[in-house]
């Protein structure tokens, strides 16, 4: 199985989306504009309808990413990979919008400097028509302002995850006003809208407007949601949290190595958690949880055998292909839970058929508690283990595993993203394993 990378991801979709919104826009625009030798007013006019145009397409798509549409799961690699463009998306969205305000504002901040002659204001008339195009513009600029500060709280790690959550719903509201403003002035600034590049921009509006709908009456993810129950609630000694979730019979089952959004507490909302369990009829799902950061540190004293539970999902494309070519696996620390899944899976389907090494990294021999039977599991799906300790990094060299990476020819990793980003490029690099055979979880949703 071939997945994406993030660079091919935004290369299919943002890349021919903003050359069809600037060919449509160059087509509208005179000869001296394109070639740079009109005066600086028409220039910077067409510049902020194109810079205006592509932020509000880069929107839509944010929205439109945001549903977590199973359809596009196939292509983009999973959920996970798709919540990554989503940001980064997002992210160039609200460059371009500064660079469009800037662009609003720069007569008067030139004619400050002394650059350019300060234009006599006057009445500028819109026909003897109804105009909107004085609360657009206002309208527009508080979208901007939003839109901007939503950008900085995505980039400030430091922010609690349920703070940024409830921060973000802002964004649906800030789409929806860029819209409105959007729509106005292609109609009735520009008088665009009859065009190919006005409908364009039209049709991406509508269906942004409507994810952010969905957003905002808490539609996104309904369908694939599932009531659960917790039947079993485990401290490990390394300080893990081992949850047993028995769903409601709704569930559809799972593959080995995919994901939900397990909600535990309603005030903090779903978060990530891969399914250590096979995907076994009627089985229990299974969770190992990590306290990294204040919301699974809080954990233990507030989960309990009997409490509710939504599990949204499944979500994930690490799903460890069809099994028909030898792999080799790498987890780091609580990375292995997807790999106990399959595990899992391979024991009760009577072992591997391929031959399929898992390199296991660990900081502490003592962290090797976790999980239990680990060698047996591995003895009874066909695996070979390979426990390696650090106490510096808790990760393997690359030269250790190179001699499995040039047979398997397909490595799956779970663990931390750096590590994951400088193994992948030196075991292309260096052990000739082939581009996009290097499967990783991307766990970084905002």
């Amino acid at each position: 199985m071939y997945v994406l990378r993030k660079t091919d991801i935004m290369k299919r979709m943002t890349i021919p989306l903003t050359l069809l919104i600037t060919l449509l826009w160059a087509s509208l625009q005179p000869a001296e504009v394109l070639n740079f030798t009109a005066g600086f007013i028409p220039v910077r006019k067409a510049l902020i309808s194109l810079t205006g145009a592509v932020a509000l397409a880069w929107m839509a798509v944010c929205m439109i990413l945001a549903l977590r549409p199973t359809w596009l799961e196939g292509f983009l690699g999973g959920l996970d990979r798709m919540y990554g463009i989503h940001k980064w998306t997002g992210i160039g969205a609200v460059l371009l919008i500064v660079t469009h305000w800037l662009l609003i504002l720069s007569p008067r901040t030139l004619a400050a400097w002394g650059w350019i002659e300060q234009r006599a204001k006057g009445h500028r008339g819109h026909g003897s028509g109804f105009s909107l195009i004085g609360p657009a513009k206002e309208m527009g600029e508080w979208a901007a302002w939003v839109m901007i500060a939503l950008g900085i709280v995505a980039l400030l790690r430091f922010i609690p995850y349920g703070w940024f959550r409830k921060a973000h719903k802002a964004f649906p509201v800030a789409f929806l006003i860029g819209a409105f403003h959007s729509i106005v002035m292609v109609f009735q600034h520009d008088g665009q809208g009859g065009t190919i590049y006005g409908i364009v921009l039209i049709a991406m509006s509508v269906i942004g407007s409507l994810a952010a709908l969905c957003s905002l009456t808490g539609k996104i993810g309904s369908s694939r949601r599932h009531a659960g129950m917790i039947s079993r609630v485990s401290n490990c000694e390394s300080g893990i949290i081992e949850l047993n979730v028995a769903p409601s019979s709704s569930w559809p089952g799972h593959r080995a190595g995919q994901f939900v959004l397990l909600t535990l507490n309603r005030r903090e909302g779903p978060h990530p958690f891969t399914i250590a369990s096979g995907g076994i009829a009627g089985s229990t799902l299974r969770f190992a949880i990590k306290p990294l950061g204040d919301y699974t540190r809080a954990l233990p004293g507030q989960v309990r055998v009997g409490d509710p539970v939504t599990i949204e999902g499944p979500y994930g494309c690490f799903s460890f292909g069809d099994g028909s070519e030898p792999q080799v696996w790498i987890a780091g620390g609580i990375g292995v839970t997807p790999f106990l899944a399959r595990l899992e899976q391979l024991a009760s389907e009577g072992g591997a058929r391929v031959e399929v090494h898992f390199f296991y990294c660990l900081r502490k021999s003592s962290d090797a508690v976790f999980p239990s039977g680990l060698e047996a599991l591995c003895r009874k799906a066909g695996v070979q283990l390979h426990l390696h300790v650090d106490e510096n990094l808790g990760q393997i060299s690359e030269d250790r595993i190179g001699i499995y990476v040039q047979k398997a020819k397909n490595v799956w990793f779970c663990g931390p993203v750096a590590w994951g980003r400088a193994l992948e490029s030196v075991l292309l690099s260096r052990y000739g394993l082939p581009a996009g055979r290097f499967h990783r979880e991307v766990f970084d949703f905002r």
